[in-house]
């Protein structure tokens, strides 16, 4: 059996860990979504002629699979992810840095 005094350490090191989770959740999020979105940036691949004579050109379009490109569905998310102790000031920009770091990855890009 746990005292009062267990629980709330148990609880204060449960909520640190999770306030650790989301941080590190967000920015894998927004680094994956990102580069989801340049690979299939036109300027980053070259399309598929629709009829193409011969073997198909090398840089073919990336098959990328990716989250659901649904603002709202994140938006739900982040609100799902907070706590009111240990994660209560979540931003809801995860789709405006997604699209920021995609932004930087496409105008760096160098094909090669």
């Amino acid at each position: 059996m746990s005292t009062l005094l267990q629980l709330t350490t148990q609880r204060a090191a449960a909520g640190a860990a999770y306030a650790s989770a989301v941080d590190a959740l967000k920015t894998a999020y927004i680094n994956l979504a990102a580069l989801d979105r340049t690979m299939e940036n036109r300027n980053v691949v070259t399309p598929v002629p629709s009829v193409v004579f011969g073997p198909l050109p090398n840089s073919q379009p990336a098959l990328v699979l990716s989250f659901l490109r649904d603002k709202n569905a994140v938006d739900d998310l982040v609100r799902l992810l907070q706590h009111a102790e240990f994660a209560p000031s979540l931003k809801q920009d995860w789709p405006a840095q997604i699209i920021s770091a995609s932004n930087t990855q496409v105008a760096s890009f160098t094909p090669g």
